[in-house]
């Protein structure tokens, strides 16, 4: 059997109770954070432009537009929702070098599906599971090659196969169709970094497409469109086509068995990218330990793992938008030093000053980076060293609070997804539905929390 093949039997014949408790419970945390990063970004002005489109173009149907009370039809509400996941560097990840975003493409995909063909909780669950787990197995497979090699952005390559696994898992569709809809999902696999090199919000939208392009994978597959079985490993294939090196064993290894997910799941506690959030820290630490301040402080080197000298140096110290000021090293562990703080209301602050803050212009312009190849090896991690004013310096190494290797506990998601929804619905309505999301699998109607934002 082809690989997609492996997964249409697998997508077909996984019950809920063939997947770990533990799993289960951590899919249940990603898919309250994803909700959470959604709700809380509604009103922004690429989500706001998401939903404008959907309103303009979609046929009327069963999916709500997060937080309003607007329906439509699934591949429409999934791609505005997804935007919304993804609008401000405030959703899950892959940890331990399996980058990725499977929350903003999986979870959207999985509550518009199931609103549209009333399937249950325990439905979505299942669904996200599944597809978080695709998610991961391929970026072991493909990364960092391609977003290194080739720069593809990864929510989107990998998140419309991860999508076009839920649909089929939550469909209990059959082998044959979820195969084919995998293949079609990756001949629509599409999303570049380009950015991270001069800016730009198509990125937010990046996992809206990959929502929309697994729902209609999904819906062509159903209709009876074929495709090449061999998709993934095919010497004309996916892999090969987006990647330099690539190991197609990984999507197959202990499949059924091992959920890697629980390896590589990250949650974010920061809206910046999460390759510097290592270096955040690594800075605490020394802050911590050494209690020096701002003006202390004469240079700052951070030692980075290759993909992140790529992928958050092209910015520089002084980002002209909200997405370059998100994805510089610089400037981000500037704000740190001077803030205290990199969270959403930073940002936006920043953005309301024209990211013309003296004091921490200043010192983003005096810190570097050096290329560290170990860092980037299994774990990622990431290095501070700090020079005071009176000569003195210190040095430490990271791991990404929310990471694999720094986790945030059970408490601490729920407490990121009550600051964010409180914020947006009051503190009753977030706990409410809270408390529903936890209990997932005990929910008949997923329109039961949709409905709660609108």
């Amino acid at each position: 059997m082809t690989i997609a093949e492996r997964y249409g039997e697998w997508s077909n014949g996984t019950g809920i109770s063939d997947i770990s408790q533990d799993m289960l419970e951590r899919t249940k945390l990603h898919i309250l954070d994803q909700i959470g990063a959604q709700v809380s970004c509604r009103n922004m002005p690429t989500v706001k432009l998401a939903y404008d489109y959907a309103r303009k173009y979609a046929r009327e149907g069963k999916a709500h537009l997060v937080g309003t009370a607007d329906r439509y039809d699934a591949e429409f509400a999934g791609f505005a929702n997804g935007t919304a996941g993804s609008a401000f560097e405030i959703d899950d990840y892959g940890g331990n070098g399996a980058y990725s975003h499977p929350g903003c493409t999986v979870v959207p995909a999985a509550i518009a599906l199931a609103e549209e063909r009333g399937y249950t909780g325990a439905d979505v669950l299942r669904g996200a599971a599944l597809g978080f787990e695709t998610v991961i197995r391929l970026s072991r497979a493909s990364m960092p090659s391609m977003f290194l090699g080739r720069g593809f952005h990864h929510t989107s390559v990998l998140g419309v196969i991860g999508v076009a696994v839920t649909g089929g898992a939550m469909g209990r569709y059959t082998g044959e169709v979820v195969s084919n809809a995998i293949s079609l999902a990756a001949s629509q696999a599409a999303g570049t970094t380009e950015y991270s090199q001069s800016g730009g919000e198509v990125k937010r939208c990046h996992a809206g497409m990959a929502v929309a392009g697994g729902i209609r994978a999904l819906r062509l597959a159903e209709a009876g469109l074929t495709a090449p079985p061999t998709i993934l490993e095919g010497k004309r294939g996916f892999l090969q086509a987006y990647c330099d090196d690539y190991d197609e064993t990984k999507l197959l290894d202990e499949l059924g068995q091992r959920w890697f997910f629980l390896e590589h799941g990250a949650i974010k506690p920061y809206a910046a990218c999460g390759l510097f959030h290592h270096h955040f820290a690594a800075y605490d630490d020394l802050l911590k330990t050494h209690g020096f301040a701002p003006e202390d402080i004469e240079q700052v080197e951070l030692g980075c793992e290759p993909l992140m000298i790529v992928h958050n140096g092209a910015h520089g110290p002084e980002p002209k938008d909200i997405v370059g000021a998100q994805f510089s090293s610089k400037y981000s562990m500037a704000m740190r030093m001077v803030l205290g703080q990199n969270d959403v209301g930073a940002y936006l602050d920043m953005q309301d000053q024209k990211f013309s803050n003296p004091e921490i212009l200043a010192l983003a312009r005096r810190i570097s980076t050096k290329e560290v190849k170990e860092f980037g090896e299994f774990p990622p991690r990431g290095s501070v060293s700090v020079t005071l004013t009176d000569g003195r310096s210190f040095e430490a190494v990271g791991y990404a609070l929310g990471s694999p290797e720094n986790p945030l506990g059970a408490a601490d998601i729920q407490e990121k997804y009550l600051q964010l929804v409180s914020r947006e619905c009051g503190d009753d309505l977030a706990r409410r539905s809270m408390e529903m999301i936890l209990r997932l699998e005990d929910v008949t109607d997923l329109s039961e929390i949709t409905r709660l934002f609108a």
